[in-house]
């Protein structure tokens, strides 16, 4: 049934986008609000992440505690990531079919600890990652510390001996791929850091 109410919803709907041809940016603005409403963007976490191992002890414990900065920015990239990320999980399916595994979770510490691989490659722990230009693939296979920490994180507490991270680049779109084989003392370090991190937190 179509109510003032309901009439005066449409009118409103249809002069919302009228807004935007007031002035150079306005269209783009509505465009990026909705970017950042659906983005994605958690400001804070329930548990300590496997993602951000890489960062000090402190660090991890005050993210843990207070959450992320939410910013445009952060939201907006944030969105971006995951919009590659979702297109190139189409083809790595589409190529490799049941030997890859989404949605999996890796859990340490009763559940306090976990981490998300983007997918698993015949159930290997696997992360999409992308650089915005050629010239920032890793040289040499080493790969930024950052990510390097976290692969081992993911195979530390998945006993997983290797893992793999797929490069794409935003110049491009040229992809390359590194297999990252266990590090016994790393792996050391990181649970000799997060029994701190845990302990502070519990």
């Amino acid at each position: 049934m179509i109510t003032e109410e309901t009439q005066n919803e449409d009118k409103a709907i249809a002069f919302k986008p009228l807004l935007a041809e007031v002035k150079n940016g306005g269209f783009s603005a509505e465009i990026e609000k909705y970017t950042c409403a659906n983005s994605n963007f958690q400001p804070k976490r329930n548990y300590i992440s496997l993602s951000q191992i890489h960062l000090s002890v402190e660090e991890i414990i005050n993210q843990f505690r207070g959450g992320f900065e939410d910013t445009i920015a952060g939201r907006l990239k944030c969105y971006k990531g995951y919009q590659m990320e979702k297109d190139l999980m189409q083809r790595i399916k589409s190529v490799f079919g049941a030997r890859i595994k989404t949605e999996t979770e890796i859990a340490a510490f009763d559940g306090l600890v976990k981490g998300h691989p983007d997918f698993t490659f015949n159930d290997y722990p696997s992360d999409c990652k992308s650089v915005l230009m050629d010239d920032w693939f890793p040289k040499d296979g080493k790969l930024p510390r950052r990510i390097y920490w976290q692969m081992q994180a993911y195979m530390k507490y998945s006993g997983k001996d290797k893992a793999l991270v797929i490069f794409e680049s935003r110049e491009s779109g040229k992809l390359i791929d590194y297999w990252v084989r266990a590090n016994w003392n790393i792996q050391n370090e990181i649970e000799q850091k997060l029994q701190q991190i845990v302990k502070a937190v519990s």
